[in-house]
């Protein structure tokens, strides 16, 4: 629910330019569509299809995210294309998406991302359904931010193959969901700039996580829910005293719904332990949370507030993981039934652990999107964020801005 601000960018059409937060309601400010604007999805034989690609031109005045900033031109094409299956029950959905990024004169940042995946919903019974998406993506890690290789000449790339298979079983006012989730991820080697180049298999690993969850309903808006949840992480490549197996057990406890007719969204906090393999890396007790609470202050405003507490992969070899607590501010606001206006304001917190290296991460972006028709919008954006560091130096400090300006096309 709470984004990352140092992990891989989303791809895909709209990331720059389309405002679409996936709030809990699609009838408020940043999500409402007037159905003059609304597109409208081609039926190809079983399936409604949604093709769309946007074009965004701008500049980043850090493309390295280095103390000393170099900017250059950058533009980027993302197209996108959702397909959903025309069902009177049950669900199915596939999609695809891509960002192709190229700078004007630093030609070693040019890159490419995509990702593809699908999702479905068996129904049995009127509250009982059984649920499996998957999903396969190749993803830039932007810089500064998991342990940068000194002399890179490129960003680090990774390849990310993740499952997922859920049930949600009714029972009179409880809800028991289980889950088990498969995620793999390896990475390339990444050139050097004395033409040599940098293996990043050490990094890969595989993840087999199971929870069990149940709610319980207080009012039919509004249920409490517990739950516990296994980890198994691995490495799949890394030497054997760099291997960073560890396993993890998680209970949480929160509530989700709409508590009033203007607030809703859920809150869950617990404990987490996470026990490595190898006495190098730090094991972890503590705290864990996740949070998004939604406020639509008046018909044209939302206001959002998230925050959470993850793991990130690490790019040092002596750090397991990044444990990384990140808290972000959102508002939306529609003047016009056309025109859309966001902000947004994001803390994150990155602790490298047995390094003893911890960085601050602020962030700032403000947007616009005028939509013209069914078809065709324009958006602009305007970004800044700051890394500071204490400790070892593994990342960089680096101030940055960025600004562009672009069109999306949904056929």
């Amino acid at each position: 629910m709470a984004p990352t601000l140092a992990g891989a960018q989303a791809i895909g059409a709209g990331t720059s330019i389309v405002i679409d937060p996936a709030l809990d309601r699609d009838d408020v400010a940043g999500a409402r569509i007037e159905p003059a604007l609304r597109p409208r999805p081609v039926l190809v034989g079983p399936m409604f299809a949604q093709p769309s690609v946007s074009l965004v031109g701008g500049y980043d005045g850090n493309v390295f995210n280095r103390p000393d900033g170099r900017g250059d031109a950058f533009a980027m094409v993302m197209p996108s294309l959702q397909l959903r299956a025309n069902l009177p029950r049950h669900a199915f959905a596939v999609s695809a998406a891509g960002t192709m990024r190229r700078f004007a004169r630093y030609r070693t940042e040019n890159s490419e991302e995509f990702a593809v995946s699908a999702n479905g919903r068996l129904d049995f019974g009127a509250r009982n359904a059984i649920r499996a998406s998957g999903g396969f993506s190749h993803l830039i890690e932007p810089r500064s931010s998991a342990g940068s290789v000194p002399d890179a000449a490129e960003p680090v790339s990774y390849n990310r193959l993740e499952a997922q298979l859920g049930a949600g079983l009714a029972f009179g006012a409880f809800r028991l969901a289980p889950t088990v989730q498969y995620e793999r991820l390896d990475y390339d080697p990444v050139s050097l700039t004395d033409g040599g180049k940098a293996d990043q298999s050490f990094r890969n690993t595989r993840k087999l996580r199971g929870e069990a969850r149940l709610d319980y309903d207080l009012s039919g808006l509004v249920s409490v829910f517990g739950s516990a949840s296994y980890e198994d992480l691995v490495s799949t490549s890394a030497p054997a005293d760099e291997r960073r197996d560890a396993r993890s057990y998680v209970v949480v406890a929160g509530f989700r719904g709409a508590l009033t007719p203007l607030l809703s969204g859920e809150v869950r906090v617990g404990y987490q332990w996470r026990d490595y393999a190898l006495p190098a890396y730090r094991d972890f007790q503590g705290v864990t949370f996740r949070a998004d609470l939604q406020w639509y202050v008046t018909p044209l405003v939302t206001l959002r507030a998230q925050a959470s507490r993850t793991f990130r992969n690490s790019g040092d070899r002596k750090v397991g993981a990044i444990l990384t607590d990140a808290f972000v501010l959102s508002a939306y606001y529609d003047p016009l039934r056309n025109v859309r206006l966001s902000a947004m304001a994001a803390l994150e917190r990155g602790d490298f652990g047995e390094a003893g290296t911890r960085t601050w991460r602020k962030a700032a972006r403000v947007q616009a999107q005028y939509s013209v028709n069914r078809s065709l919008s324009f958006g602009a954006y305007a970004a800044f964020v700051r890394q500071d560091v204490s400790g070892p130096p593994l990342v960089n400090a680096f101030t940055g801005f960025s600004a562009g300006f672009g069109m999306t096309v949904t056929v």
